[in-house]
């Protein structure tokens, strides 16, 4: 039987008053076009290996959200590497080397092993990642905007979905492997030893002089519209939104998350974000219970303001991993049911930052869990 979507949009459009009083003559609807990188050339990786099926993994899930395209860079390539050399040189002696982009030169009064700049940038930039720049004190500076994400394992096994659900099963992770305005990658695995569930990677993601944009209407939902297969609980991350809770269990004690992004030139205020089965005995349904995060709860945000909360991908050190302002995730306070569909609707207020015009908007869509 052919399965019908289940989704829904709706727009509601709020009158804003002038400073003087007046009525805002900017059109509600209101639409700023996007520069999308829709296509890419060849990358380097060879046919049939875990860099090639990984570099496919990720494009594929950002095609599939209508964000563009990354194109490998071979200095972010290896940028990556060498902070995996450094990962595995120092992994008994600096703690969690696998969960830190931040590289230091020494820990605990002890030197490490391969340090090659503290920051994503600072690395990318060593190795030849980099256009120059005038400041207001010095000229022709090198300067990149790189992040950095860690995954873990094969990208040949399951179609690559193991990969891809230890970066996109979170929701720090998940944001960055949805960055809007960076333009190519590289990447690293720790080659010590077959691929296996527990191989690490690290990804590096950036822009130069160039970057792209999503239109201003833009909205993603993870997981897709009816996607399939989506995992019971939370993939753990670190730092995470649980992290001031002593030996959270993500295993018990979360689903897996579920997302509403808009573009960046939006900040969404939610109303309500409910998930519910989509099949119970006794409709109307109740929604699960679960936990709304934004940039108003983060308990890693370092910053109360809007205006410098956004990670400044240049100047180390970076800010905490923070939920931006043009996204919102639900997480379930226990895991979901296998194999079951679930219907999720988001209802909120969204605010378009330079023309200062608010909607309103709703949007319910379904997906269904693995086993």
């Amino acid at each position: 039987m052919k399965k019908s979507a289940l989704v829904g949009i709706t727009i509601t459009a709020f009158l804003l008053a002038s400073c003087g009083g007046s009525s805002n003559t900017i059109p509600s609807n209101i639409v700023l076009a996007g520069n999308l990188q829709t296509s890419i050339g060849n990358s380097t990786y060879v046919v049939g290996t875990e860099e090639w099926a990984a570099f496919n993994a990720i494009n594929s899930f950002r095609g599939s959200l209508g964000l563009g395209y990354w194109q490998q860079d071979v200095f972010l390539d290896q940028s990556a590497q060498a902070h995996m050399a450094y990962s595995i040189a120092n992994t008994a002696q600096v703690s969690m080397p696998f969960q830190n982009d931040i590289e230091v030169q020494d820990y605990n009064g002890l030197p490490t092993v391969g340090f090659s700049g503290i920051t994503p940038s600072a690395r990318a930039i060593a190795k030849g990642y980099y256009f120059l720049e005038n400041t207001v004190t010095e000229k022709n500076v090198p300067s990149a905007a790189v992040g950095e994400l860690y995954g873990a394992g094969s990208a040949l096994s399951n179609s690559g979905q193991d990969f891809l659900n230890s970066i996109v099963n979170t929701i720090y992770h998940r944001s960055g492997l949805m960055a809007q305005s960076t333009v190519q990658v590289g990447l690293a695995r720790d080659t010590s030893g077959a691929a296996t569930a527990n191989t690490h990677w690290w990804i590096n993601h950036g822009r130069l002089t160039s970057s792209q944009s999503v239109a201003s209407d833009f909205i993603a939902v993870y997981p897709n519209d009816q996607k399939t297969g989506i995992p019971l609980s939370m993939t753990p991350e670190s730092p995470s939104v649980y992290s001031n809770i002593p030996n959270f269990n993500f295993a018990t004690s979360t689903s897996s998350p579920v997302s509403f992004t808009m573009s960046t030139l939006i900040k969404i205020t939610p109303i309500s974000f409910t998930v519910t089965p989509a099949n119970c005995s006794t409709p109307p349904c109740t929604p699960l219970t679960g936990t709304t995060w934004t940039m108003a709860n983060d308990p890693n945000l370092n910053t109360t303001d809007y205006s410098s909360a956004t990670i400044n991908l240049t100047t180390p050190p970076p800010a905490a991993p923070t939920i931006a302002a043009n996204e919102v995730y639900w997480v379930g306070s226990q895991p979901f049911q296998p194999n079951t569909t679930y219907i999720a609707t988001f209802t909120g207020t969204t605010y378009l930052i330079p023309y200062a015009v608010t909607n309103g908007i709703t949007k319910t869509w379904s997906f269904t869990t693995g086993s």
